[in-house]
């Protein structure tokens, strides 16, 4: 995948991400996925997407500009939905809990552990689900 391909797929990073931030996802998304078939560009697109938004949380809140109006729409349209973190909540007797249901397994990636963080990360878990076989160990 080329940066071309990738802001034309995502014009909202377009002004955004250094070009070093960019090229440096694409790069790692270029370098990972290859046994994703169809899904390849796919996966590509949406871990770019997903670093390039981590990018921007990071960027705000290590800048305390909320000013930058590109950053915080990213930064915001990226949020993965508080539904879907886990969640426990007991008042008296009665308890609650939420789960998204997204968890880890030992045929996962460690280095996908960031993926719950993003909605690009979390459609991005669906796709890893559906190439990774889960690996016997006796």
């Amino acid at each position: 995948m080329r940066i071309e391909q990738f802001l034309r797929y995502y014009p909202q990073f377009t002004d955004f991400p250094p070009s070093i931030v960019l090229r440096k996802a694409i790069r790692q998304a270029n370098a990972r996925f290859e046994d994703f078939g169809e899904d390849r560009e796919e996966a590509r697109r949406l871990y770019v997407a997903h670093k390039l938004t981590l990018y921007a949380y990071t960027f705000l809140a290590a800048s305390g500009d909320s000013s930058s109006i590109t950053a915080a729409s990213l930064s915001a349209a990226g949020k993965a939905s508080s539904a879907q973190q886990a969640t426990s909540k007991k008042v008296g007797e009665v308890s609650i809990s939420y789960s998204s249901g997204l968890s880890f397994s030992n045929s996962v990636d460690t280095g996908f552990a960031d993926l719950k963080e993003t909605a690009f990360g979390l459609q991005l878990l669906t796709l890893i689900r559906l190439h990774v076989r889960p690996r016997y160990i006796p």
